[in-house]
């Protein structure tokens, strides 16, 4: 009968030789039953997803998009072209078009001119770019050169249906 052994519960020489001169005689130091060396090479949730500092668009799966605006646009156009470029990860529509977005005002005041507030909604409650959606949004309005801050407000008062959505959407998503 022949064992085959893979070497998993097999502790690191530093570590064994640290536990046996801690314990005085040199008998092998019990294994956890787990092998903890291959979790310092483990990959991390960062690997995988852009910083959300990037350039890059963080919930799409598409290239990143500059936004396109006429050079005499108002501060709220120039906020609309931006939220065209944020994109649903799993619709392959723009927030905008799609109907999430439901007031921007800006400016907000005449004593805070480079404040801009934007009221959105999500496709449901539980939908699963509730964090990162609006985070994208406020770093990319944040970006244009007039704004100092921006608050994106989430409502489900009137709650999200398909019939919010351009008839561009819905082109693109077949519903027409």
């Amino acid at each position: 009968m022949s064992l085959l052994t893979l070497g998993l519960n097999d502790r690191p020489k530093a570590a064994e030789t640290a536990d046996t001169a801690k314990a005085g005689d040199r008998t092998k130091a019990p294994s956890s039953g787990m092998n903890t060396s291959a979790l310092g090479k483990a990959p991390t949730y960062s690997d995988f997803v852009p910083s959300m500092h990037s350039n890059m668009t963080m919930t799409s799966p598409l290239p990143p998009v500059e936004p396109e605006y006429a050079p005499d646009a108002t501060l709220e156009e120039k906020v609309v072209a931006v939220l065209k470029t944020c994109f649903d990860p799993e619709i392959p529509v723009d927030i905008y078009q799609l109907g999430l977005i439901y007031k921007v005002t800006a400016p907000r005041s005449a004593e805070q001119p480079d404040m801009v507030k934007v009221l959105m909604t999500l496709t449901a409650p539980n939908c699963p770019a509730a964090q990162t959606l609006p985070a994208e949004a406020k770093y990319k309005i944040e970006r244009l050169a007039e704004v100092r801050d921006a608050e994106i407000e989430i409502t489900f008062d009137p709650p999200w249906t398909p019939e919010k959505m351009s008839e561009e959407a819905r082109l693109v998503l077949n519903l027409i």
